[in-house]
Formats: C-alpha cells, sequence, structure tokens
C-alpha cells in the first residue's frame, strides 16, 4: 500500500533508482513508466533530457514536466538529493548497481530509503549480441581509473574480458593501446559496442590493421580470446616477434620469456652458422626457436620440465614453419639428462647454450654444461633474483671464462589520460660465459 507522503519525514521518502538502457524510457516496462510519471522530482544525466521531455509529451500526461536535474556531477547530485520533500525518481544507466550510481548513494542513504529497478547492463547485452555465455567473463572498470588494473589482468590472459571504458581518457583508444603494450593484440579479438539498445546501436569488431572508428561516449570493449590465430609466418620479423604470437601454457600464460630480454639473449649468443644450440628450460621454447629463424642450419635441442612443455614448444616451431627435424624436445628435469647423457648424438655437443628457469640445481647444471660444451662455445644465463648472481659468475671464472655481465630494465608505453607512462618490466640479469 503507497504511503502518503505527507505521513512520513523527508528523510523518508523513497528514491527509485532506475536503470535504463540507450533505448531510454520508452525501452522500460509500463509500470516503470508509470513509477516515473508519478514522480514529482526527475534526475538523471544530461543526456537522456531532450527524448526524456518528448516521451513524456507523448503520453498525454496531465501533469506538466516535472523539475528535472542533471545528475552529471555525483556530489551535487547528492546535495540536491537530501533536499528534496517530494517523490524522487533518478535515471542511471543500466544496473545501478553495478559500477553505476547505487556503491555512491548507499553511502550516503540507509538502503531502506533506496528503490532499485535495474535493466540489463550493458555487458549483458553485449554478450547477448554475440550470443555467447558470460558467466565466466572478466569484467573491469576504467571509470575514473588508470590502465594499470587492465595491464595486469590481461597478464592472465583470461578467456574474454567486459571493459567499461571512460570516453574522458580515451575510451575505446585507450584500451587499444594498452592491449598493444602488452602485445597481446593478436591473441584477442576486439569488439566494441556503442549504443547498446537504442536506434543508433552499433556493433564493431576491429582487427589489428583497421583504425578506429568515431566513437560517442557510450561505447564498451569486450575482448574474447581467439581459438585459432592465423598469422602469415613469413611477415614475422626474423627476431624479436611480439610475445602474444607464442602459445602458453593455459594457468601460466605469462610465463615466456618477454621480447625484450628474448632480443638481447639472442645478441649474446653471437649465432654460428652451424652447430647445436641448448635451450634448457625452454618454457614456450621462444628464444631457440628464434634462434633458428636467425639460423637456420643450426639444430635445436630444447629442454623443458613442466608438463605439456613438449607439446608447446612442437607447435610454437610449427607455427614459425620449422622443420621438426631441426629440434629434438625433451620434457624432463635438465640436470636428470645431462647426469645420464640421455641426448642423440647429433645434439650432443653444444655450441651454444642458454639456461633458463628457477632450477636451485643451477650451479650443478653449469659444470654439467661446461664439460659438454664445444671449445669457445658460449652460455647464456638470465637471471631473474640476486641470490645465485655471484655464485654463478665465480663458478664460471674458476672454469677459466671470460665472463660478462649486464642488467636490463625494460620499460613499456601504455597510455595515461592524454599522456604516456612508462610501465615497468621485471629487470633480468644476463651472464654471458665464453669457454676458452
Amino acid at each position: 500500500m503507497e504511503v502518503n507522503n505527507q505521513e512520513i519525514t523527508k528523510e523518508e521518502i523513497p528514491i527509485h533508482v532506475i536503470g535504463i538502457s540507450a533505448s531510454g524510457v520508452i525501452g522500460l516496462s509500463q509500470e516503470l513508466q508509470g513509477v516515473i510519471l508519478s514522480a514529482k522530482k526527475l534526475a538523471g544525466p544530461s543526456r537522456v533530457l531532450s527524448n526524456l521531455n518528448s516521451w513524456w509529451t507523448n503520453q498525454n500526461s496531465k501533469d506538466p514536466f516535472p523539475d528535472f536535474y542533471k545528475s552529471d556531477k555525483p556530489v551535487d547530485l547528492i546535495n540536491w538529493l537530501k533536499e528534496q520533500d517530494q517523490k524522487i525518481v533518478l535515471l542511471a544507466s543500466g544496473d545501478p548497481l553495478w559500477f553505476g550510481i547505487g556503491r555512491i548513494l548507499l553511502k550516503h542513504f540507509p538502503s531502506e530509503r533506496l528503490i532499485f529497478h535495474p535493466s540489463p547492463t550493458s555487458l549483458q547485452l553485449a554478450f547477448s549480441r554475440l550470443a555467447r555465455p558470460w558467466q565466466d567473463t572478466t569484467w573491469i572498470s576504467l571509470h575514473g581509473r588508470d590502465s594499470s588494473p587492465l595491464l595486469q589482468l590481461l597478464h592472465k590472459q583470461p578467456e574474454s574480458i567486459g571493459i567499461l571504458t571512460d570516453p574522458n581518457v580515451g575510451g575505446a583508444k585507450e584500451v587499444r593501446e594498452v592491449l598493444r603494450a602488452s602485445q597481446l593484440e593478436m591473441v584477442y579479438q576486439f569488439w566494441i559496442f556503442e549504443n547498446l539498445g537504442g536506434e543508433a546501436e552499433r556493433i564493431y569488431q576491429i582487427s589489428t590493421e583497421e583504425a578506429l572508428p568515431e566513437l560517442g561516449p557510450l561505447h564498451l570493449v569486450v575482448l574474447i580470446k581467439k581459438r585459432i590465430i592465423l598469422d602469415n609466418e613469413k611477415d614475422l620479423p626474423l627476431f624479436g616477434i611480439e610475445d602474444g604470437f607464442y602459445l602458453t601454457h593455459k594457468d601460466r600464460p605469462s610465463l615466456i620469456t618477454k621480447r625484450e630480454v628474448r632480443i638481447q639473449v639472442l645478441a649474446d649468443l653471437e649465432l654460428p652458422q652451424t652447430g647445436v644450440i641448448w635451450d634448457i628450460g625452454a618454457g614456450a621454447g621462444t628464444i631457440g626457436l628464434e634462434a633458428l629463424r636467425i639460423r637456420p642450419k643450426l639444430k635445436l635441442l630444447s629442454i623443458e620440465k613442466r608438463l605439456g612443455g613438449k607439446e608447446l614448444i612442437i607447435a610454437n616451431a610449427k607455427r614459425l614453419s620449422i622443420s621438426p627435424s631441426k629440434i629434438k624436445v625433451i620434457e624432463s628435469e635438465a640436470l636428470s639428462i645431462l647426469e645420464k647423457r640421455e641426448i642423440p648424438d647429433e645434439f650432443n655437443t653444444p655450441s651454444r647454450v642458454i639456461l633458463g628457469g628457477g632450477s636451485s640445481n643451477k650451479a650443478m647444471m653449469i659444470e654439467k654444461i661446461l664439460n659438454l660444451l664445444s671449445p669457445k662455445g658460449i652460455i647464456v644465463i638470465p637471471l631473474a633474483t640476486l641470490e645465485s648472481l655471484e655464485k654463478i659468475l665465480l663458478l664460471l671464472k674458476a672454469r677459466r671464462c671470460n665472463v660478462k655481465i649486464s642488467q636490463h630494465q625494460n620499460f613499456r608505453g601504455i597510455p595515461l589520460k592524454k599522456g604516456t607512462r612508462l610501465h615497468p618490466i621485471n629487470p633480468v640479469f644476463i651472464i654471458k660465459g665464453i669457454l676458452k
């Protein structure tokens, strides 16, 4: 039963918060349209005022169009709401309790006074247009935030991401720049949804080469991981291929030698025209495989202990059109392989070795490797931590290796409002030992 406003205090007057889509009030149920028509005071974004006024007139309402307050500034809106002593209806976007005004309202008014009437969220509408389930989608809002959380989320490479854009800091353009900075453009389909539910609704799937269209403020971006990535390997650079090109472990998508470090390691290897190269702790196989692109006559032995490592490296070799006869992949503990000498004769004497991974037995492995390394051979060891640095240096010098060490701190540019911020990649030490 409706309570007469005269019987309650100003602080008890209910505030109806009605979510609308881009279709406006006309897309609401008759019941909610009736709630709006009964309002004495209306508030909402300035963009809805024109259509709202026309709709009100078309309803042949006997009441004049009520006072309308533009809700674009939340702080001012809250003060206005506290002053009202008549029935209030506040129009909001989608579901007011999902990245909307609802959170702010609940900080200033008791929940008993707030009556929420949600419409479908923009993310719900987007996935309905794609006819795709979205219960496992990860979502993030960029409203009033910098892009760092999106960058961190992309490192985890979820299957799909819904991104509520903030047109004040670039919207879809900023998302694309972050995607490029993460070197994952070729990993995700890039969808833009504009004015969802409205007459001007538009949906785009943008390829990596296409320019973004001119967009209005009401748009969101959805990223969906590609099932199969088709790229012409002939169009790839000889080395320094972007991280996103490579297949990685699904549970550890960031477990890959970053492009900047990969380039430096390849330079330090001083790759010969022929011979054998070992990639121990190979991960996704990126360094060794790119070495074969530079020197096609080399042969590669990759050792990776992680389950599924062999399948992953072979798949990446296939993507690069590297002949299976040029590589041998062993999925096992490297130290055990070296101790038992379980290496085919044609891969037995390396002239170049990359020793990666974080094994606690690295010093023992270096001893074994140096015993097998050809004269004037080179071993390159990337290190992420300080603890083993001194020990490895002393070991290489004791074996009369010429030793060089370098430290690499790389940054990738990501958008920050109207400028660019440099986001750091974890620093890496690279030790290069040349056997005398």
